[in-house]
C-alpha cells in the first residue's frame, strides 16, 4: 500500500513538474514569436516612410513653361488603373489593419469616425464595427487614414514608453 501511494505521489509530482515546464517553455515561445513582429513592424514602417520618401523624390513638378505650338499639345488621358492623387491612400494595408488592431483601438476608431459602438446601450459586435470601418474606408479613405494612423502612432508611442521606462 506504501508502494502505490509512492508511486501516485512521485507520478503527480512528475506531471505537476511537466506542466510547470511546458508553461515555461510556452511563454519562451510567445515572448520570442511577439519579439519578431515587433521587430517585423519597426522593420515595415521604416520601410513605408522610406518608400515614401522615394516617391516623393521621384516625382516632380509641373513645369511652367508656356506652350509656343498649341497644335502639338498633347494632353495625357488618365489611366484608369493608376490611383490619382485621391486614391494615393494604399486601402489594402489599412484593411489588413482594421482586421489586426485589438478591440479597444477599433472602438475608439469607429468612435472617431462617427460610427455608434453602441447601440441601445449595448457594444456592437467587433465583426459589425470593422464591416463598417471598412465601408467607411471606402466612401472617406482620407479619413479613415488619418484616424487610423493616429491610432497606431498612439500605440508605438505607449510602446515606446514602456520600453525606454
Amino acid at each position: 500500500m506504501q508502494n502505490t501511494q509512492d508511486f501516485l505521489t512521485n507520478a503527480i509530482l512528475a506531471i505537476a513538474t511537466l506542466y510547470a515546464i511546458l508553461m515555461i517553455l510556452d511563454l519562451f515561445a510567445g515572448l520570442v514569436k511577439l519579439w519578431n513582429a515587433c521587430t517585423q513592424q519597426q522593420n515595415n514602417t521604416a520601410y513605408q516612410v522610406n518608400h515614401k520618401q522615394v516617391i516623393d523624390k521621384t516625382t516632380s513638378p509641373a513645369s511652367n513653361k508656356p506652350v509656343n505650338n498649341p497644335e502639338s499639345l498633347s494632353i495625357p488621358v488618365a489611366d484608369s488603373t493608376a490611383p490619382s492623387t485621391t486614391d494615393d491612400i494604399d486601402t489594402e494595408s489599412l484593411t489588413l489593419l482594421i482586421e489586426k488592431l485589438p478591440q479597444p483601438r477599433i472602438r475608439t476608431a469607429a468612435r472617431r469616425l462617427g460610427i455608434a459602438d453602441k447601440v441601445n446601450g449595448h457594444y456592437q459586435r467587433l465583426a459589425i464595427l470593422r464591416t463598417q470601418l471598412k465601408a467607411k474606408l471606402t466612401s472617406q479613405p482620407k479619413e479613415v487614414a488619418r484616424v487610423l494612423s493616429e491610432m497606431t502612432l498612439q500605440t508605438s508611442t505607449s510602446r515606446a514608453k514602456v520600453i525606454a521606462g
